[in-house]
């Protein structure tokens, strides 16, 4: 693959992740997101006041964005053989961060 080929196929994935541009079939889930965008709010929304819906969904989807990455990563086999104690105490942190964290 040349060089520009690497780069457009960045591109294109991270216009997919950004929701851009969904890939080709996944209209059919959009029931299935729509009620964990629901649920995902109902839990939040009251846990991290002062932060508006919009905001929260882009957080969500940063955090499951960085959990899926873990997973499919090289790392995803060294995470996966790691204790639950130990998984939990380095990725609590992280997913905590990306709710919590402030823009200021």
């Amino acid at each position: 693959m040349a060089r520009g080929e690497l780069a457009g196929t960045r591109i294109g994935i991270g216009r997919a992740g950004f929701g851009i541009e969904p890939p080709q079939g996944w209209e059919r889930l959009t029931g299935k997101f729509e009620k964990s965008r629901r649920d995902i709010l109902r839990v939040l929304a009251p846990n991290i006041p002062g932060v508006d819906e919009e905001e929260l969904i882009f957080r969500t989807r940063c955090a499951a964005g960085l959990l899926n990455w873990l997973a499919l990563a090289p790392i995803g086999t060294e995470l996966a053989a790691m204790p639950a104690e130990r998984l939990e105490r380095q990725l609590v942190p992280v997913v905590t961060g990306a709710f919590r964290g402030s823009a200021q």
